[in-house]
């Protein structure tokens, strides 16, 4: 065998190696067997063959580097630019945030808003909602996922941050405006975003669309429009851990949700008092105190694109990541939405449709939705789920083949999926073989009960 023979089987070999152990330690056991098992088969065919043709392995490995290097080129050529989410924002309308299921969950049948709700806007819902009243809130005993020393992890966390969700208004600045450009601006509210924790940050003017047309979670000013005299919306993600997405509907999935919720809430109000020194009115937009819907900013600002499960799924961690805001009016530079293959990975995926276990995410094609067309998921199923599981759900958030950690292979699987349609459709098989189609994960970090 001749050495550039010897060295090409090696390499490959421990290429697949690597893909092998990186999963082990991913927790993915069928990635990693399959892997393996991949590895093994062309560790022994390409060492017999080389055996077996000797006087030819020179020739073999030409061949075998010329279509390797050929169809990865074929991957990486960018054609076929996919269409961008499609957004007529001239029929695109305001969302009542009284109509979201968890403002609706903290009506009581004591209160006049229950009344107001249940009488005048949305009668229909009422027996739906009364029911959900009826089964065990989120972190109570009872659910089908519920742990006496479990769930009060992420009850104890989201009830910590509505302690002081109120502080995400400073209230009208107390000094006069202190003048800088909109690129030292922007350079300074990036940077102190990053530097408290954000993931990325990313700049959008507000329109009018991503505001709330009335409040409609806390009480005390529940049904009051929102009329927001802002300019500009900093949006701004945190990762969620895929350790603990990975199990769920489990406890960690839920209690990964709050942490990053309550990171969110810590930078953004920071970040809204930090502008308020500088003179400028700001607000921050977090967990149970929001005015704007952060999904759309999210996407206008370029922190993703909107996918088929209704979240934003980001270049680099796919769903996996939590969202917060910050509007002001100051003015700052403005980042542009992103393209990157998600319309169409998600129109031939459907992956987290086939897992969703409420059936809440939509099979079909797009509808026009407030002027956007998407895929509508149902809330009120999704919801009842987690009243039934005892936990938030992030099922198709783990299934997703955008939320693998970030390393070499699945970054490079990413580059892949943003060049052409051929490689998505190709990676999205290569998926279902590695990791299946209905995958199922079951780990908890040694720090929550064991099954």
């Amino acid at each position: 065998m001749h050495i550039t023979y010897v060295i090409t089987g090696l390499l490959c070999s421990l290429f697949l190696l690597g893909f092998a152990l990186t999963s082990y330690w991913e927790q993915e056991k069928r990635a990693s067997a399959v892997a393996l098992i991949i590895a093994t088969v062309f560790a022994v065919m390409w060492f017999v063959a080389g055996h077996l043709y000797a006087p030819a392995t020179v020739h073999i490995t030409i061949v075998f580097w010329v279509l390797l290097l050929a169809g990865f080129g074929l991957l990486a050529w960018p054609y076929g630019r996919p269409a961008p989410l499609e957004i007529d924002r001239s029929a695109a309308e305001r969302y009542d945030e009284r109509h979201v299921i968890f403002g609706r969950m903290e009506l009581e049948p004591d209160q006049p808003q229950y009344a107001k709700y249940y009488s005048e806007l949305n009668p229909q819902v009422k027996g739906f909602d009364d029911h959900l009243r009826s089964m065990p809130r989120l972190g109570e005993l009872g659910g089908k996922y519920s742990h006496e020393l479990d769930s009060p992890y992420f009850d104890a966390l989201f009830e910590f941050i509505a302690k002081y969700n109120h502080l995400a208004d400073p209230g009208l600045p107390a000094t006069g405006r202190i003048d800088l450009s909109q690129a030292e601006a922007t350079r300074r509210v990036k940077g102190f975003a990053k530097h408290l924790g954000a993931l990325d940050v990313r700049v959008t003017r507000l329109r009018d669309y991503h505001v709330y047309s009335h409040a409609g979670r806390r009480l005390h000013n529940w049904g009051e429009p929102n009329s927001l005299e802002h300019t500009h919306a900093i949006v701004f993600s945190s990762e969620m851990a895929h350790e603990m997405v990975h199990s769920t509907p489990r406890a960690p999935a839920a209690t990964e949700s709050a942490v990053q919720y309550m990171n969110l809430a810590n930078i953004g109000i920071a970040l809204a008092m930090y502008l308020s020194k500088l003179g400028y009115r700001a607000r921050a937009h977090i967990d149970g105190n929001y005015q704007v819907l952060a999904t759309a900013v999210a996407h206008d600002a370029g922190i993703g694109e909107l996918g088929r499960l209704g979240l934003i799924m980001t270049p680099g961690h796919g769903p996996r990541v939590r969202l917060a805001v910050v509007t002001t009016d100051l003015e700052l530079n403005e980042d542009a939405p992103v393209n990157f293959g998600v319309q169409h990975f998600c129109e031939i995926c459907k992956k987290c449709a086939d897992n969703c276990p409420s059936a809440s995410i939509e099979f079909n094609d797009k509808k026009k939705v407030r002027g956007v067309f998407k895929w509508q998921s149902q809330m009120k199923t999704c919801y009842k789920f987690w009243r039934t599981a005892g936990t938030d759900c992030a099922i198709c958030m783990a299934v997703c083949p955008y939320s693998k950690p970030h390393t070499f292979y699945h970054n490079l699987i990413r580059f892949l999926c943003t060049r052409n349609p051929l490689a998505r459709h190709i990676a999205l098989k290569m998926d279902d073989i590695f990791y299946s189609r209905m995958p199922r994960h079951s780990e908890k970090p040694n720090w929550f009960a064991r099954e």
